[in-house]
């Protein structure tokens, strides 16, 4: 790759590059503009970690142990022949594999013949030399721990490095610079927490490309098909930060509780507060277990207003300020309303949390300091007896803005500082700590977020990727969406029955009486709901057997199968492409270089194919995808246009993210709140009240008063793919939340599955929790490190596993990078792996092997590493990178 600016670009095609033709009524339509993260670290960071002498020596000790434990089966037999030992308890040593005493030898030699004691004499040979092998093996790992924990703790020495921990988490950068500057000493207890962490912070950044800032950066690419094979030039990094959207919140709280500013705000009634008559009741989604299935709209808060109360909080319409209304109440009620008792109206109010009364930062905006800014102009100016506190707030912001720049910008030693000074004036104004949600991974926990751009730039993709990701990857949409497009036809027509036997037909049903009337009749709706999930499951079931047809035994040594592609559209054609969707695949490509991608030698590979809002404009990124390719907005909301009937309209949603900030491009459609202000005029802006739903013509709709169109949505108002979790999910597109669609459950194995150069599905094993505990030979303790590594190697062995990839475990947010090779990382593997509350206990002795045959309970998954090392084409600087493009498409489908 040329450095300095300089570009470099790979001709010609090669041969066998070719896409099929697109199906009738099941094109995708491909966003031109994608997004390219990639790791921040090379993958080569991790190769130290890999011990190979420690690795060959536990499979050796393991191997070992297998012929101690077939010389013990022959020496047990040979017990039982001759009747020798007290009621078994000689044979019951050697079951343990446990070395004889030399009375019991001694004993032995007189009573056995000597063929016999020849057996005996060699099983104890191998014993004693099994245990030796094994106290040197648990001293050897032991040691080499101590020289990977030291490594791992010289790598976070790199400002690099470093800076991954001062944006991961703030709140105890301090502690760790102090530590690693200092040696990395302490009891080895500390040591050991210590360096595990880093280590988790180490696989992350050197393999996984969803991270911020610097370890995940982000290049704009294009899919151009006038491009030819796969170019890009090289340049500097370049980060930028922005102000969390929740210190926003905090800053906008404190601004506009000042007196002088206080009569600006434009309180607005909450979007889920809904009144009949003067009967009010605030509603929220929620949750007693965080399970899909469990969700509930309730009630929170509810009570009587009296005709005063219920006048204003009908004109808290987010446009009138405070000072207008307070002109009005006096107005309305002359000498009979001073100040104080409107005063105590609006308190009351906003005290019930049936107003928001307050300076609010707009959903998805990217610069909170840019909207207090707006505010603060607003905001009547200081003189003529009014305080200044409004200039020195503004003061506050411009500084806020200046150093988050400088922060951007400045060189790593000089960054914990400026971050530092930011913390104390947004503690000093809001009263409030500067961190937050701490031990939450998804979560915006300092005050501010960092993205950086790639050293990668002006990326361009040729016509033949652009036709691997929007034709020959159709198969993957479109086995990904079977499930959720069944689904919501299933489920419309279970909502249509219900509508019209609860509320007849015609009938517009207002959306909190809709919501409290599914949620009271929602166990019998269940109950159908749960016929269609047995649908899906044997729909999932016939699309396993179909791909695994000429495989006889899908948990055998089989690890790839090729399947024909006509063979995959036969079962998608047999269901309709409805109804309309789209999905944001993640597309990885494996090759040995860019050279072999433009030479059509890669294999295309989606990690992950979500179906949700579309993701380049709804993200913390999209800012900055729009700021190099401005068209992306446009290109994303035609397709959207493209997907709705003539009598549909295109609604967004305005709802946040409560630990996460979110920004979002304002796509030229209504906006419905739900949590949060939408930033577009009120005239542009729906509220749950206007909402409601009726039944007819055959199909149930959504529909808002003061508008002629059923209402599409771009989200439901809760989330969730079912109408269990909301039963407005039916008027959005359908939903489908990572994977490819292909489940597998009755199989602990799957292949790779591949069609041509599609993988369909990387090689996977589900794996009971339960099987990742310590193993040791005999009658040695099975826990600690050398136990635990040694019983990955022998699972990795049992199983067939490759030597390096990623586990899925219960509770983690994010798969955790395994070479079982690496003592440190399969440490890591197996502590982690205990916390499901299912992997605990341990083994020894034995004759246990591992589990496999269906998985029950917790289950840890591991998949291959597809594109595996030798396998990434992105090189910066000779060093190569994992990448992954996340991409746009859309689908019309067909009835």
């Amino acid at each position: 790759m040329g450095s300095n600016g300089t570009e470099r670009i790979i001709t010609p095609y090669g041969e066998g590059g070719g896409a099929p033709p697109g199906r009738d009524g099941r094109a995708w339509s491909l966003v031109p503009v994608a997004l390219l993260r990639h790791a921040g670290f090379p993958v080569s960071l991790l190769q130290p970690l890999a011990d190979p002498v420690a690795a060959e020596g536990a499979d050796a000790l393991i191997a070992h142990h297998d012929a101690v434990c077939r010389l013990a089966q022959q020496v047990k037999a040979e017990l039982r022949a001759a009747r020798a030992g007290r009621e078994g308890d000689l044979a019951s040593g050697v079951g343990m594999m446990r070395p004889f005493r030399d009375e019991a030898l001694a004993q032995l030699g007189a009573c056995l013949p000597a063929p016999a004691m020849e057996a005996v004499e060699g099983y104890q040979s191998a014993a004693l030399l099994l245990d030796r092998t094994w106290r040197a093996f648990e001293d050897g790992v032991v040691a080499r721990l101590a020289d990977a924990r030291r490594h791992v703790a010289g790598l976070f020495r790199d400002p690099d490095l470093k800076q991954v921990l001062l944006l991961s988490n703030d709140a105890r950068f301090a502690e760790f610079e102090a530590w690693i500057d200092g040696g990395a000493g302490g009891s080895h207890g500390h040591v050991r927490r210590m360096t595990d962490l880093l280590t988790m912070y180490l696989q992350r950044v050197a393999t996984k490309n969803e991270t911020h800032s610097h370890f995940g950066p982000l290049s704009v690419a294009r899919l151009a098909p006038d491009a030819d094979g796969v170019s890009w030039t090289e340049g500097p990094l370049r980060r930028a930060a922005f102000l969390s959207h929740w210190a926003g919140e905090k800053l906008a709280e404190a601004f506009s509780r000042r007196p002088e500013v206080s009569e600006e705000v434009r309180p607005r009634r909450r979007p889920l507060a809904f009144a009949d008559g003067a009967d009010i009741s605030l509603y929220a989604f929620e949750t007693t277990t965080g399970m899909p299935g469990d969700w509930r709209f309730v009630a929170v808060t509810t009570g009587t207003l009296d005709p005063d109360r219920l006048w204003l909080w009908e004109r808290c319409d987010g446009e009138h300020t405070v000072a207008q209304l307070r002109a009005a109440w006096a107005a309305r009620f002359g000498a009979s309303g001073p100040d104080c008792a409107f005063d105590a109206a609006l308190g009351e109010l906003t005290g019930k949390d049936w107003l928001v009364g307050r300076w609010e930062i707009p959903i998805g905006s990217a610069d909170p300091l840019h909207v207090l800014e707006g505010h603060l102009r607003r905001a009547p100016s200081p003189g003529a007896g009014r305080p200044a506190g409004t200039s020195s707030d503004l003061a506050t912001v411009h500084r806020l803005r200046a150093q988050l720049r400088e922060f951007a910008d400045a060189p790593d030693e000089a960054r914990a500082p400026l971050l530092a000074a930011m913390k104390e004036t947004f503690q000093k104004v809001t009263g409030t700590a500067a961190n937050r949600a701490d031990g939450m991974h998804y979560a915006d926990r300092g005050i501010l977020y960092e993205e950086a751009y790639s050293p990668v730039g002006d990326l361009r993709f040729g016509q033949d990727v652009a036709d691997v990701i929007g034709r020959e990857l159709s198969l993957v949409y479109e086995t990904a969406l079977l499930a959720p497009r069944l689904r919501i036809r299933r489920e419309q027509e279970i909502l249509r029955r219900w509508v019209e036997a609860r509320f007849g037909t015609g009938v517009p049903v207002p959306l909190q009486h809709f919501y409290a009337s599914f949620y009271a009749d929602k166990p019998a709706l269940a109950r159908e709901c749960e016929e269609v999930d047995r649908e899906l499951a044997d729909l999932d079931r016939e699309f396993t057997a179909l791909l695994l047809r000429d495989v006889a035994d899908s948990a055998s040594g089989v690890h790839e199968v090729v399947v024909e592609r006509e063979r995959i559209e036969e079962l998608i054609d047999r269901y309709p492409a409805a109804p309309p969707a789209l999905c944001n695949p993640d597309v990885m490509l494996a090759a040995a270089d860019a050279g072999a991608i433009a030479r059509g030698e890669f294999l295309a590979v989606v990690g992950d194919c979500h179906a949700v809002r579309e993701v380049l404009t709804h993200s913390s990124f999209a800012p900055l995808i729009e700021a190099e390719a401005p068209e992306v907005l446009a290109e994303v909301h035609s397709r959207y246009l493209s997907l709705l009937d003539e009598d549909e309209e295109l609604v967004d949603l305005a709802r946040s993210h409560p630990d996460k900030t979110g920004a979002q491009l304002l796509h030229p459609c209504p906006d419905l709140e739900v949590y949060g202000l939408s930033p577009k005029s009120r005239d542009q802006v729906l509220q749950p009240r206007h909402l409601y739903v009726t039944a007819r013509a055959g199909r149930v709709e959504l529909r808002a008063h003061g508008t002629g169109k059923r209402l599409k949505l771009l989200a439901p108002l809760a989330g969730g793919p079912s109408i269990r979790q909301d039963p407005l999910s039916t008027f959005a597109f359908p939903r489908h939340f990572g994977g490819i669609g292909l489940r597998g459950a009755d199989h602990d194995h799957l292949p790779r599955i591949r069609c041509g150069r599609i993988v369909l599905h990387r090689e996977r094993w589900r794996i009971p929790a339960r099987a990742f505990r310590g193993w040791s030979p005999g009658v040695h303790r099975a826990n600690g490190d050398a136990a635990e590594f040694t019983a990955g190697r022998r699972l990795r062995r049992d199983l067939g596993l490759p030597e390096t990839g990623f586990a899925k475990i219960p509770g983690e947010p994010k798969p955790v990078y395994v070479d079982w090779r690496s003592p440190l990382l399969v440490r890591q593997l197996f502590r982690l792996a205990r916390k499901t509350g299912t992997a605990t206990g341990s083994t020894t002795g034995s004759t246990t092997g591992s589990a496999t045959g269906p998985s029950t309970g917790s289950t840890v998954e591991f998949t291959e590493m597809l594109p595996s090392p030798d396998q990434l084409w992105l090189d910066i600087g000779g060093q190569r990178h994992t990448s992954e493009l996340r991409c746009a498409v859309f689908s019309r489908g067909r009835a």
